[in-house]
């Protein structure tokens, strides 16, 4: 019972220092976002009185972490303790929309009012109107009477109906728009209660003075960003330009107005202690290639082509007036920091450039007919670790013609990389099978299946181009198939693979033919597929 009297007893301190506390506004002045969560710093001047006082930040975000919070001072005080806690709503600085939302909400109420009292109003007139036309007979009424009294009763029973109808509607209409105010309402809410977080100090000013406080503190969420990154091709002479854009996200419930950002990889967690090293260890990476027996190298470069051959879909580039970005690199870490302020709306997703970069760069066409008959040109990147690239999706451009996106997490421990830059419609790619009558016959009791292809690499281009052709011969993965092939000079075949590649320089306005053939040996009796 003492120790639950003794927190009693100090809740009741705390919200009494609270209530005879000055309530101090905030700017927000630095942003340094981390990969999930950030940190915050603020300004704010306060006229401090000599003696013990309690100090309310408030407009703060409602999860920042206690641990984190940090105060500076710029004139020689003392603090007492430092505490948190959350504005009530009542209290809450409201944007200009809230009251106006709530001003119409108001007269919505007051309008329905008035348009229920005026139908209990009609409704009464209709039940007079109802009682009082029931004449029981003539009662000494002529004819003329009668029918004037008829005529009468009818016109004014058409008019109620006709004010209770037009009543009705306009309380639908009332309470239509009652209904998309309250969600307004809500929706306006929501930021409010996001940034009801406060920081409460208790503090000792030797003297009157205006202080200058800087008040530092944490969140580990709402707060994020990620890499992405455009990358531009202009001619076969010229470097790879990459921009490198950081897309920011934040939720805070304010809007965030002129503050200096910072962007960091890792977490913002932050303590006194200083942060351990732990064993990195490193292990063999089991993939499992759509074409085995290709190198490192050669799957990558095949995919590219495949995937590109697939398809993509594009929409409207993101261009924005950006600037860049210093960086300071570590191991484990990377911190980039702007050279001017920006402002993000709360619930927006912003994308600022971090670096642009030139990337050297080999370029060659590639082509695999049998999936697609056009020729792709490839970039080999050159020495892009010493970039410390961010694993992201990366647009490509080509000429200025926007032609896709890859997605790149940066990690192969090679020293060059492969991207395509799409197709080029100036060389051109056909691929047919030549058939003969013996291309399907029988031999005693095997059956043989002949393939004899054509290949022709035409180049439309005012220069030579290199490129490199890729086809296949299948593999048996039988012992009663059995499968020869015959290839030309300067073909290179992977009997593991099945792969064949031919490396051409092709001269301007000219073609090459590119022919092989394979047999298919099995089984009249066995049905094969492949």
């Amino acid at each position: 019972m003492k120790n639950a009297l003794l927190l009693f007893l100090s809740l009741c301190t705390i919200n009494l220092a609270a209530q005879n506390s000055k309530r101090v506004s905030s700017k927000l002045d630095a942003v340094t976002v981390f990969e999930q969560g950030a940190s915050f710093s603020r300004l704010a001047n306060v006229d401090l009185k000599p003696g013990i006082q309690t100090l309310v930040f408030y407009g703060l975000p409602i999860n920042l972490e206690p641990s984190s919070i940090q105060i500076g001072s710029s004139e020689e005080i003392e603090i007492i303790s430092i505490g948190v806690g959350n504005t009530p709503f009542d209290l809450r600085e409201k944007p200009a929309a809230y009251a106006k939302v709530e001003a119409e909400l108001a007269q919505i109420k007051t309008d329905k009012e008035l348009l229920s009292a005026e139908m209990e109003a009609l409704a009464l007139e209709a039940e007079f109107l109802s009682k009082n036309t029931q004449l029981g007979g003539n009662n000494g009424f002529s004819l003329a009477e009668l029918q004037q009294i008829s005529a009468f009763a009818r016109d004014q029973k058409r008019k109620n109906e006709i004010s209770m109808q037009q009543v009705r509607n306009k309380l639908q209409e009332l309470n239509s728009r009652q209904n998309e105010l309250q969600n307004e309402l809500t929706n306006l809410k929501q930021p409010l209660s996001m940034a009801s977080g406060e920081v409460i100090i208790k503090l000792k000013s030797p003297r009157s003075q205006n202080n200058k406080f800087s008040i530092h503190y944490s969140t580990q969420s709402n707060v994020s960003w990620y890499s992405a990154y455009n990358l531009y091709f202009k001619a076969l002479d010229q470097n790879l330009k990459l921009v490198h854009k950081a897309k920011i996200y934040q939720g805070t419930g304010e809007d965030w107005d002129n503050v200096k950002l910072t962007l960091v990889t890792g977490n913002p967690s932050e303590n006194i202690n200083m942060p351990r090293l732990y064993p990195r260890y490193i292990n063999k990476v089991f993939r499992r290639a759509d074409s085995p027996g290709y190198t490192e190298m050669e799957v990558r470069e095949i995919k590219s082509v495949a995937s590109q051959a697939a398809g993509v879909t594009s929409d409207a580039s993101n261009r924005a007036n950006y600037t860049t970005l210093s960086s300071a690199n570590q191991v484990n870490r990377m911190e980039f920091e702007a050279q001017e302020r920006y402002s993000l709306k709360h619930r927006a997703t912003e994308a600022i450039v971090v670096r642009e970069l030139q990337i050297k760069a080999q370029y060659e066409y590639q082509s695999t007919p049998s999936l697609e008959p056009a020729a792709f040109l490839m970039a080999k990147w050159e020495d892009w670790e010493q970039h410390q690239l961010l694993k992201g999706e990366i647009s490509i451009y080509n000429q200025g013609l926007f032609v896709g996106r890859v997605y790149s997490d940066f990690s192969a421990s090679s020293d060059s990389l492969f991207t395509s830059l799409g197709k080029d419609p100036q060389i051109q790619i056909k691929r047919e099978r030549l058939f003969n009558k013996e291309s399907s016959s029988f031999l005693g009791a095997n059956r043989i299946l002949e393939y004899e292809f054509k290949i022709t690499v035409s180049n439309r281009k005012q220069g030579p181009v290199s490129i490199r052709v890729f086809d296949q011969v299948p593999i048996s993965q039988h012992e009663d198939i059995t499968i020869k092939s015959e290839l030309p000079d300067g073909a290179k075949w992977n009997s593991k693979t099945g792969t064949v590649t031919w490396s051409l320089d092709i001269e301007s306005k000219s073609e090459e033919i590119l022919s092989f053939s394979y047999e298919i040996r099995h089984p009249k009796d066995m049905e094969i597929n492949w």
